[in-house]
């Protein structure tokens, strides 16, 4: 499980994004990402879905920011569910755990 850090900015990130079936890297999808709780309602401190952008000169990656205003409460368990869908019309789901954490040094 990966960390949210709270009053951060943080990057989400999709490294390698690839159609199953080819093996061909996905340069051309179109991604969302949207923040969830753990009762499942959506995240409020920013809109919802963000749009993850393609990192020019990459294989299949893909950034967002999720902003340090999200609201969070520390050490709670949260769900960034992630799809992209390609050119050609493949979609594709996922969740990527999360656990906000406050940043040390």
């Amino acid at each position: 499980m990966a960390n949210i850090y709270l009053s951060n900015d943080n990057l989400l990130s999709i490294e390698g994004l690839r159609n199953a079936s080819s093996g061909s890297y996905m340069n051309d999808a179109t991604s969302t990402a949207t923040l969830k709780d753990a009762d499942g309602n959506v995240v409020t401190g920013q809109t919802f879905p963000v749009t993850m952008t393609y990192m020019s000169g990459t294989n299949g990656n893909y950034q967002a920011t999720l902003e340090n205003t999200l609201s969070m409460t520390p050490n709670a368990k949260y769900t960034a569910t992630i799809s992209a869908t390609s050119s050609s019309g493949l979609y594709a789901e996922w969740d990527m755990e999360l656990t906000a954490t406050k940043r040390t040094a």
